[in-house]
């Protein structure tokens, strides 16, 4: 049996490879979401970290394949987000695939993303679902630690957008443990660049 004709039997070949969202899929994607989770019961809180101050700001053309979710600041039930997560068709928490072909849901803990202390903003409200994020400093400086190129871009677009202060930013850098400090440090310089 040829390798093409072995793939037409395996499940995980015949899934088709998904475009990565923009914020109004994404939304729409978590609306299904707040609707499986149906309206009883206390409210579920999701801090999205990353991408998610851009997908949901209105940045043309920045879409991901997935949501970050900054689990010390959220709160909510594992089982029940899991499967209200996974009845919309979006992988909840992946960890055994490295690249998931369809929208997933990433926890994220503290270690090599950074964001310092905050208080989260709320974005939206979807019955019983609240999606929140940190403060655009706070996603600037965790930006600032890897500073790729996507990084850049989302740094420029959140920077016009909202106009946060670069001193309060620094401060936020200033609080991060040393590796990631230091990295953030060093791309700075970055805030003067793009500063509008």
């Amino acid at each position: 049996m040829d390798s093409g004709h072995a793939a037409l039997h395996d499940p995980i070949a015949m899934e088709p490879l998904i475009h990565s969202l923009d914020g109004a899929e994404w939304m729409r994607l978590l609306e299904i979401v707040a609707s499986n989770l149906g309206s009883e019961g206390t409210p579920v809180s999701l801090c999205l970290i990353g991408s998610a101050a851009c997908l949901f700001g209105g940045m043309d053309g920045r879409t991901s394949l997935d949501l970050d979710v900054w689990r010390p600041a959220s709160d909510y039930d594992r089982i029940e987000l899991k499967s209200a997560i996974e009845a919309a068709g979006i992988l909840f928490d992946p960890k055994s695939t490295l690249e998931p072909n369809r929208p997933y849901l990433q926890l994220v803990d503290p270690g090599l993303t950074q964001l310092g202390s905050f208080e989260p903003v709320l974005i939206e409200r979807l019955g019983r679902l609240r999606i929140f994020r940190p403060p655009i400093e706070n996603l600037i400086a965790a930006k600032l630690i890897r500073a790729d190129a996507k990084d850049l871009g989302d740094i420029r677009f959140l920077m016009d957008a909202h106009r946060p202060d670069p001193q309060k930013i620094r401060g936020i850098v200033k609080t991060l443990e040393q590796a990631a400090r230091e990295r953030a440090l060093e791309n700075l310089i970055y805030l003067d660049i793009l500063q509008p």
